[in-house]
């Protein structure tokens, strides 16, 4: 048989609504409905019709189904609720239920949505029978004699009616004579309570005890009495009704057993997923140690074109199962509230100088311009969670090349607030890429969704990202935003709070300008807008006066039209000139503005995309690597105007110089490093990453093999795998500082494929000095052994590769 039954639909897709409503015809409904999608159209629908059942979506933009699920307990409307959702999860059904939700259905399995109206539609119009009973009893009590009672000021029993004498367990057509009902309570404190009340009230109203019957039974009780009192105020009497609510009563127990079982679940749930989370997370990163270090070593030796290819296909590839392992992590977490953020010194100028040369690789393969802007009032001395601010960027970074075919990705900070104990940071990552469609915008910060999510997806990704930054941003008390225009880019942006820290003096970030500034001229010659107009912003910061064009050809023409003797107030004139200048190219450019100038007092900067060192050579004295540091840019110019205050310049970072002529620094080749690790492919990749990178190596396969080599060669480090049979790493540690006492304490860095915060402080307290996740990158090794080459960071520092 056809049922009729009204239906409000909270949903904000027509699409979705109609397979609803499908689901529930196929199930043997003929529902009517209306659709609502905010809180207002809810409203509205609840003045203007009867309803038979509420089905809501868990989420949407504008409104979500816990919203509506509040907004219908708070309206008093006793409709059935059965929430909808598209996630998968038990937290989505435990919270759904917590809230006071009917029934949880997924979006997957519509098929089950009719069975559970049908209960809910049953049970409702059950819940209404009773209610309406309950009503009834209760406007009837006053009046009915049914459970009514008249007691003394002592308790003795003075009237009562059958039904009364029924619930207290009297046999039928006895008679409790002389019965006071002191006598039948089980807690005294609790009629000592309600005479309390009575006392001083006068009156009590559903007041729940226990009482005993003769057979030893106990009931529980609900009472409403009033007293009675004599004209001179004295109590006579009470009055009132006794109800029994002893199946009420186990059914509120039941109903918690049952919550205490669902949470239960729930947190073991919890429990076995971070520990499959844990255990997928070291299995999979096992394997990607060899996938991506052989692809890096293979990728430093000689190859040819096709084989470098497919070297960068493995290499690639690796990297980006590890993104989503990694991300697939951190939302977990993130999700269950384990997420905590360090409070440690950084300098946020180095943070974010190898920021952008991270990727400096990827900008160049798609020939896009990546520029950086640095507040000069921001503090460089920060504390906080370095590595979580710089995880966020990676993201926005990441995502900002990706999205862009040409043109620029400027990445900028700026100083939003200082009080006398923090600082907040705004920052920005704004590109000129293929932008956001409308329609993707409004769920953009949603779990697993993609802006561009269509079954020919071009770009990869978990969807994940922006749900991890704006959690993170959240702890670290700030928030996300963007801006978006579909084909034209778009600007994220977000502000953090940090700490004040140890602050580190940067010259080129002084108010003042340098004296030897004054009389410098410079003309920027770059095709990208932002990259022109954040090189002059950091001149004009300087005091250098500047002017900025996209051509060279506009720069030649702008100096032929100063009129002579227009550059005699200047005592240096300098070109920043861009490598890709089309037309005659870069080097004619330098070699033209040379003869107009000068060449005794034009210098020419270039800007370059080699990552070596470069000679001056063809009418260029100075070469900058892009993406440009403004350290880097002011050191270079300092040198150039011929400052003789080397004090001065040594304090600024200048661009490395050229390694030896194999690539590998002098300090290496005399450190020897012991690598420990039971997997052979481990040893064999680590032993060619040290290798590679300039270190002596010495290798063991086990941690018993570890311990006789550290006695015997004393090695400055030691690389330690965390999981090995028989001995694992934390038990080598510990041996290793016992036989050290305080005589002698050996650098140890764990090495484990597992990657939660929970491994790393388990590594830190087990006496390990340091920290590396699998698969370990040549930078991030190269970076770690140097760091602590000379004893440079004290034991028990942490980091975060």
């Amino acid at each position: 048989m056809i049922q009729p039954i009204r239906v409000l639909l909270v949903e904000d897709s027509p699409d979705d609504a109609e397979l609803t409503m499908r689901a529930l015809r196929r199930g043997g409904f003929d529902p009517t409905y209306a659709r609502v999608d905010t809180p207002e159209a809810m409203r509205a629908a609840f003045a203007q019709g009867t309803w038979d059942l509420v089905i809501a979506d868990y989420s949407m933009p504008r409104f979500n189904g816990l919203a509506a699920l509040k907004m219908l307990r708070e309206s008093e409307l006793d409709l059935p609720f059965i929430l909808v959702s598209g996630a998968v999860g038990e937290d989505v059904a435990v919270e759904a239920m917590r809230c006071g939700a009917d029934d949880y259905v997924l979006k997957s399995n519509l098929a089950r949505l009719p069975l559970a109206a049908e209960r809910e539609l049953r049970d409702y119009q059950v819940r209404i029978e009773r209610n309406r009973a309950q009503a009834r009893y209760r406007s009837l009590a006053d009046r009915v004699p049914v459970g009514l009672f008249r007691i003394s000021a002592a308790g003795d029993l003075l009237e009562f009616n059958p039904p009364l004498i029924e619930m207290l367990g009297f046999p039928e057509g006895g008679s409790p004579q002389h019965l006071n009902l002191a006598q039948v309570w089980l807690r005294p404190d609790e009629r000592a309570r309600l005479k309390a009340i009575l006392d001083r009230e006068g009156v009590v109203k559903n007041f729940a005890m226990e009482l005993r019957r003769p057979d030893g039974s106990v009931i529980w009780c609900e009472q409403s009495a009033r007293a009675i009192y004599d004209a001179t105020g004295e109590i006579l009497h009470y009055e009132g009704v006794l109800v029994d609510i002893t199946s009420r009563k186990r059914a509120e127990e039941e109903a918690n057993r049952a919550r205490d079982k669902v949470r239960d679940l729930a947190l073991e749930t919890a429990r076995l997923r971070s520990e499959f989370l844990a255990s997928m997370s070291h299995e999979i990163r096992t394997p990607l140690v060899g996938i991506i270090g052989t692809g890096e070593l293979l990728s430093h030796s000689v190859l040819t074109l096709e084989q470098r290819r497919l070297t960068e296909i493995i290499r690639s590839s690796g990297e980006l199962l590890l993104t989503v392992v990694n991300d697939i992590l951190d939302f977990s977490k993130l999700a269950a509230g384990r997420v905590v953020l360090e409070k440690l010194d950084f300098d946020i100028v180095e943070l974010t100088e190898c920021l952008i040369d991270a990727f400096a690789a990827a900008a160049c393969a798609k020939n896009i311009e990546l520029a950086l802007h640095l507040d000069p009032n921001l503090p460089t001395g920060l504390k906080g969670d370095q590595n979580r601010l710089r995880q966020v960027l990676n993201n926005l970074v990441g995502n900002a090349i990706k999205f862009t075919d040409r043109g620029d990705v400027t990445v900028r900070a700026t100083r939003v607030d200082e009080n006398g104990d923090g600082v907040l940071v705004r920052f920005e990552v704004a590109d000129t890429g293929i932008g956001i469609p409308y329609a993707a915008q409004g769920r953009l910060f949603q779990p697993f969704v993609q802006a561009e999510g269509s079954t020919s997806r071009r770009f990869g990704g978990t969807g994940l990202g922006l749900v991890i930054a704006a959690k993170l941003l959240e702890q670290m008390g700030g928030e996300i935003g963007f801006e978006s225009t579909p084909g034209a880019g778009s600007n994220f942006h977000f502000t953090a709070r940090f700490a004040k820290g140890s602050e580190i003096a940067r010259p080129w970030m002084s108010a003042s300008a340098l004296s030897c500034f004054k009389t410098m001229r410079a003309i920027i010659i770059n095709e990208s807008p932002a990259l022109r107009r954040v090189i002059s912003d950091y001149l004009s910061s300087w005091g250098v006066e500047n002017a900025a064009v996209g051509s060279g050809a506009e720069a030649i023409a702008m100096l032929q039209r100063t009129p002579a003797g227009g550059h005699d107030q200047f005592t240096q004139f300098v070109a920043l000139l861009d490598e890709q200048t089309p037309a005659i190219g870069a080097h004619g450019v330098a070699r033209a503005i040379k003869d107009q100038c000068g060449s005794e007092r034009c210098k020419v900067i270039m800007l370059g995309t080699e990552r070596e060192a470069r000679p001056a050579a063809d009418g260029v004295d100075r070469w900058i690597t892009k993406p440009v540091r403004p350290s880097h840019l002011f050191s270079c110019l300092l040198e150039l105007c011929g400052n003789s205050d080397r004090g001065v310049i040594g304090k600024v970072a200048v661009a490395a110089s050229g390694p030896p002529a194999d690539g590998i620094p002098d300090w290496r080749r005399a450190m020897h490093v012991l690598l420990v690790d039971d997997n052979l492919v481990n040893r064999i990749i680590g032993a060619k990453q040290l290798s590679a990178l300039g270190f002596t190596a010495e290798i063991a396969d086990g941690a018993r093999q570890g311990l006789a080599l550290v006695a015997k060669d004393s090695p400055d480090i030691v690389l330690m795998d965390c999981e090995m049979p028989e001995m694992d790493g934390y038990e080598a540690v510990a041996e290793i500082r016992r036989r050290e006492g305080s005589v002698r304490h050996t650098v140890v860095i764990a090495l484990t494929a597992y990657a939660t915060a929970d491994d790393r402080a388990r590594c830190l307290d087990a006496g390990m000095d340091d920290y590396l996740s699998k698969p370990v990158k040549l930078d991030a090794l190269a970076a770690m052994l140097d760091r602590w080459r000379h004893g440079e960071l004290a034991p028990t520092v942490s980091s975060r590769l």
